[in-house]
């Protein structure tokens, strides 16, 4: 069990993103076929790739995006073809952050907890202000209610790896801010992660299950520490 979601066995598939989305970030007949595929194979729960909060920022050229009510219909196509193979879903809910697209779709900067350069795209990313960090905790929450009325069974959080938004605000090698998401505090690394998490819980109500992807060790020097995961898992959970 997982919340309120029950699994039939212990196999779960880890969120990859396949790039098989249309255009506008909704799952296409292509990727349909490919989930319901993995399904049918008998894994009880599908971690869908990653879906963007932000319809400036996408991940990838055919990623997916639960950035608007439109996208809705198309996702509740992707869980109806994955539950009538008996499997169960849930998305990887995720801002990219400095490894946004944007600067090649929208001609805009990434942006992210600090001025740092994102080695697979070879873009920099401007450090983000208050009021654009309180704008994307709404579209957190926003994303998620959204997958909920598609129908899925749950949310998965990225926020491992040092890596897209909530990754880079917990770690200090790409956290370098001195307010109160300072990445040189545990709390201002851990604050946005569980503010997020806390808009979602208020909007998705008490019983949707949430998981989160996080590196528990990022095993590199000044990275986070194991000591770090064991001190924010119980404040993760308080949170939602």
């Amino acid at each position: 069990r997982v919340g309120n979601m029950e699994l039939p066995n212990r196999l779960v598939m880890a969120p990859m993103t396949v790039d098989y989305g249309n255009d506008d970030e909704t799952p296409s007949e292509r990727q349909i076929a490919y989930y319901r595929e993995r399904a049918r194979g008998g894994v009880a729960l599908i971690g869908l790739e990653v879906c963007s909060v932000d319809s400036d920022h996408r991940y990838q050229q055919h990623s997916l995006g639960l950035h608007s009510d439109e996208q809705i219909a198309g996702h509740k196509k992707l869980v109806d073809a994955i539950h009538a193979e008996g499997a169960l879903v849930q998305p990887q809910i995720s801002h990219p952050g400095p490894e946004s697209l944007a600067p090649f779709f929208k001609q805009i900067q990434p942006m992210g907890p600090s001025v740092i350069r994102t080695e697979t795209t070879g873009q920099s990313c401007r450090e983000m202000s208050l009021e654009e960090i309180e704008k994307v905790i709404e579209l957190y929450g926003d994303a998620s209610l959204r997958a909920q009325e598609a129908g899925y069974d749950g949310i998965e959080l990225h926020a491992a790896h040092s890596y897209m938004m909530l990754g880079s605000f917990l770690s200090p090698l790409r956290n370098f801010r001195t307010d109160d998401y300072a990445g040189r505090k545990f709390m201002g690394r851990a604050r946005l992660l569980l503010e997020v998490l806390a808009n979602i819980r208020g909007k998705v109500g008490a019983d949707f299950p949430i998981t989160i992807r996080l590196s528990g060790f990022e095993r590199e020097s000044g990275g986070r520490e194991i000591g770090d995961t064991q001190r924010l898992a119980p404040l993760l959970v308080e949170a939602g």
